[in-house]
């Protein structure tokens, strides 16, 4: 019978290992290495390096949830709460995983719909705090929340890629700043 903490190692391997190395950069060995754990371990927790992926992404998404959360805290400023979420996004020199998996999984059937649902539900956390920002006239109202919330997540998937490339976090202060300056009502 497998160890119960070994399922836990290698989420949180394989969660270190894709975020540093990417997907496709990383095998099961490097994974099974890293989580310093039988590579027969592996087999008896998922049945693939998709599984692991999928699920590496889900926990990447979960420990980001608070962030998402204050969101849609209508007792913080709209503004407010969104330049947060910015901020709390911060520099990483992997990058953001989700980004990441973008760019490498895109394509695969296996991944590219949970990616686009993860999208999905980021931009509607950020529509909604911008529609409660265009409702107390905080927020411009010259585009659709929905709109807008696409262009924040999509800059700053754009802008965590050039700080990564970079290695320069100014690169996502000086988004923010701009986000800023975008949707404010003037």
């Amino acid at each position: 019978m497998p160890k119960p903490n070994h399922r836990d190692k290698i989420l949180s391997a394989g969660l270190a290992v894709f975020h540093e190395r990417g997907f496709h950069g990383s095998g099961i060995q490097d994974v099974v290495d890293h989580a310093g754990v039988p590579k027969g371990s592996f087999y008896n927790h998922f049945k693939s390096k998709d599984a692991l992926g999928l699920e590496v992404l889900e926990r990447y998404w979960q420990n980001n949830a608070k962030t998402r959360t204050e969101l849609r805290d209508s007792e913080i400023p709209a503004l407010t709460r969104i330049d947060r979420h910015l901020a709390a996004a911060g520099y990483d020199e992997n990058g953001c995983l989700i980004g990441n998996f973008s760019g490498e999984l895109a394509s695969s059937d296996a991944f590219r719909p949970r990616l686009s649902k993860l999208y999905e539900a980021w931009i509607s956390d950020v529509a909604a705090c911008i529609l409660d920002g265009q409702k107390d006239e905080t927020i411009r109202n010259d585009d659709g929340a929905e709109n807008l919330a696409e262009f924040v997540i999509e800059g700053l998937e754009g802008a965590k890629l050039k700080a990564k490339v970079d290695r320069d976090p100014g690169v996502l202060e000086r988004y923010r700043k701009s986000i800023r300056l975008l949707l404010q009502n003037r």
